[in-house]
């Protein structure tokens, strides 16, 4: 299974915030739309970087739960050591990247613009409905009951 099956699956909304952004208004987006993560655009580039809800929670024990007057741009993970995936790659090297980097969301890029977002429950959900499907394969021929 390819990331793009994924993507045609859940769709290719991304959700994004502005580098120069106050901390909150990127709390706010992440609430707003029940997501853990952003990316982070500028005029001069579409993939800035990515700032997560962890990297909120870190900042907030850091400064003793205020976000003050920080900017995306403090928080963010910048595109240079952003671990990425194509809309070609297969979903084993997505769960690969993720897990070997310790990174819950996975941008999805082509042609150098961004494609998508992957989560790391977007991945699990694909796999448990893979081997249910299966399963149910499985059963149906061991009952006889498969087509002829």
């Amino acid at each position: 299974m390819k990331v793009s099956d994924v993507l045609r699956e859940k769709g290719r909304k991304v959700y994004t915030v502005s580098a120069d952004a106050p901390l909150a208004e990127a709390l706010s987006r992440m609430t707003r739309h029940h997501i853990g993560a952003l990316v982070v655009t500028s005029p001069e580039n579409p993939i800035e970087g990515v700032i997560t809800e962890r990297d909120l929670l870190r900042h907030l024990e850091r400064s003793g739960g205020s976000l003050g007057q920080g900017l995306v741009r403090d928080l963010m993970t910048p595109r240079s050591r952003l671990v990425v995936a194509t809309e070609e790659d297969d979903l084993e090297y997505a769960m690969s990247a993720m897990t070997s980097n310790r990174v819950r969301h996975l941008p999805i890029v082509g042609r150098d613009k961004l494609c998508g977002m992957l989560s790391i429950g977007d991945l699990v959900k694909s796999q448990l409905t893979d081997q249910q499907h299966e399963n149910k394969m499985l059963q149906d021929y061991i009952a006889g009951q498969y087509p002829a």
